[in-house]
């Protein structure tokens, strides 16, 4: 800066935060300054890529690389209302579409590159899965009526690249720590979730021949991806990765016998590592679920609780002041603005705070809500605003007292589990249990889920890994009247959400 008379001071310069207008929607915090400054983070790099397009990174492209719009969308319809902002990004993709059905990697495409940064299964599946998350968060299903013959298109030409109902080309588990996922496994898990999220897409738009059409090729990829991947000796997929795990998990197609032990070769494999994780930005969603569904929070918890590279909390205490493009942050290489590792966002609220909605639910019409009260968090508290008005969910321990403050909209039905402090249990879903941005064709499970149910609590979690001393991690705690624990199913004095029936 020249051609001031004197230095400036702190007052000559100001600043504006330029976004697309997308009001708030939510809100998190809780005990652990950690946390909160991981949910600050990945706010400001969902704000800094929020324009007419969303962005990956403002400082270097600017382009809207798709991956993006689907595997964080919990994030961030979690923290905004992007009701109205979501159809404009699909019908980009829709136009960006070529000929053939290819759903380029980036919409508007501006620019045309070639490879797998053209043309990668999980980039161009947004048209489906963005759709169809979209439908479920809003209850919007216009998108899905306008779209849907692109959807099958891209559907379609995916399945012409297919050999024996399996994909391998792409950019495989993007930004992967572990680089021995084979690229087939990621390619083919694009694939698997298109063909289940348009079988719903379909049954919902009373297209009942094309439904089942495509219930059909997903189950045949499903039988594929484990004749080629699945290690029964091992109880692991394809190199043994956290991505293979997680991958095969997420898509609920895990042979019964095999479930539990998986989920274990996942979670052996995540302490392994000093709870690190070795995932690239496609398995970081899938992992996240997966773990959360089989009431293992507790590990998610300590994953993030972590401040040595990789982690979240290591871009926090060498100042990262938005979430980096890689999890070596401000120390290395890439965009110090990136969303795409945001998913653990979600988790916050809908994991930790509770705030989710039953599985066969549209547009939050039947909340769930079922706190993890885990590791050594105090307390923990969101709120969301959602299609039937705004929620929150506030819990907060001493010892064995816990209180637990919801509240839901007028008339809203809600299930409220209050989980007993000291117990624990968990096992490996059937399928995982959806958040309200769930992928996929709708799970029919009616039970609560393992270990999240009130006889099978979360189980508590250690913490390893050092604190930054000048990034303490316990945030102050105010004096607060405490509840103790209640019966499975009973709600805080002071709630304002009675127990619904079972679902």
């Amino acid at each position: 800066m020249t051609g001031l008379p004197s230095a400036p001071d702190a007052d000559a310069v100001s600043a504006v935060v330029l976004r697309a207008g997308n009001a708030s929607a939510g809100s998190f915090e809780s005990s652990d300054l950690l946390l909160n400054g991981i949910h600050t983070i990945i706010d400001r790099s969902i704000q800094g890529n929020m324009y007419s397009i969303l962005t990956d990174c403002p400082d270097r492209e600017k382009l809207g690389w798709l991956e993006e719009t689907q595997l964080v969308q919990g994030s961030v319809t979690r923290n905004y209302d992007v009701a109205a902002y979501y159809p404009a990004l699909l019908r980009n993709m829709a136009e960006a579409q070529t000929s053939d059905g290819l759903v380029p990697d980036i919409a508007p495409e501006y620019v045309q590159f070639s490879g797998g940064v053209r043309d990668d299964p999980n980039w161009g599946s947004a048209i489906i899965l963005a759709a169809w998350q979209h439908y479920r968060t809003y209850g919007d299903t216009r998108p899905l009526r306008d779209f849907y013959p692109n959807m099958q298109r891209y559907l379609d030409y995916l399945t012409s690249k297919a050999k024996g109902n399996l994909l391998d080309y792409g950019l495989g588990d993007w930004a992967a720590v572990d680089k021995t996922t084979p690229r087939g496994i990621a390619a083919t898990y694009g694939y698997q979730r298109s063909a289940a999220a348009l079988a719903s897409v379909a049954g919902l738009l009373g297209k009942d021949d094309d439904a089942a059409r495509y219930r059909k090729l997903a189950g045949d990829i499903a039988g594929a991806f484990n004749a080629e991947y699945l290690d029964e000796a091992r109880h692991t997929y394809g190199s043994g990765s956290q991505a293979g795990d997680a991958f095969a998990l997420d898509l609920g197609i895990v042979p019964e016998g095999q479930r539990k032990a998986v989920l274990d070769h996942l979670v052996a494999s995540v302490k392994a590592k000093g709870y690190h994780l070795t995932v690239g930005e496609i398995a970081l969603p899938a992992l996240f679920r997966v773990l959360s569904a089989a009431g293992r929070d507790d590990v998610i918890l300590t994953v993030a609780q972590q401040v040595t590279d990789p982690s979240y909390g290591y871009q926090v205490v060498h100042g990262a002041t938005a979430l980096t493009e890689y999890w070596d942050g401000p120390t290395g290489y890439g965009s110090q603005n990136h969303f795409m590792l945001g998913a653990i966002d979600e988790w916050f609220g809908a994991g930790l705070a509770g705030i989710g909605q039953a599985a066969d639910s549209v547009a939050f019409g039947r909340l769930v809500v079922r706190p993890a009260v885990v590791g050594d968090l105090t307390r923990a508290a969101s709120t969301y605003r959602t299609p039937r008005g705004a929620v929150s969910s506030a819990w907060r321990r001493s010892g064995h007292d816990l209180r637990l403050d919801v509240t839901v909209p007028p008339g809203a039905p809600a299930r409220v589990e209050v989980p007993l402090l000291g117990a624990s249990g968990a096992q490996a879903p059937a399928a995982p249990r959806p958040s309200a941005s769930r992928t996929g064709e709708p799970s029919t499970r009616s039970d609560p889920g393992p270990g999240r149910s009130p006889s099978a609590p979360p189980a508590p979690c250690g913490r390893t890994g050092p604190s930054s001393p000048s990034n303490p991690r316990s945030a102050p705690t105010s004096p607060s009247s405490r509840a103790s624990p209640r019966r499975p199913g009973s709600a805080s004095p002071t709630s304002n959400a009675a127990p619904s029936p079972s679902r």
